[in-house]
């Protein structure tokens, strides 16, 4: 898991709250690009790391284009895994549905 150095790193937007949303690089570009297994690439979605404004809580959230979360999970190597998990699942379900539609 690559950690975000938040004291370098602006914020792609901040909200009410003090929530502060900064891009994850890792789990982004596994979004945008096609992998090895030939899984397709996601589209209208993006993959967050969210710190509250005293940075107690820190958590990966995945939104769509209409900024409605998906899914969360904490910031740490088991949320990681779990947002991992996460993202294959949608594009195996969007690889099955692609060759459905071309049947």
């Amino acid at each position: 898991m690559n950690k975000i150095d938040f004291t370098k790193t602006e914020p792609a937007f901040e909200n009410e709250g003090g929530f502060k949303w900064y891009i994850d690089p890792y789990f982004q570009e596994y979004i945008n690009t096609k992998q090895k297994e030939n899984l397709p690439k996601l589209e209208n979605l993006g993959c967050f790391v969210v710190v509250n404004e005293k940075q107690e809580t820190k958590d990966f959230v995945l939104i769509n284009n209409k900024q409605q979360i998906i899914d969360a999970y904490p910031y740490n190597n088991g949320g990681f895994e779990q947002m991992e998990a996460k993202l294959n699942m949608l594009k195996i379900t969007k690889h099955f549905d692609d060759y459905e539609n071309k049947c």
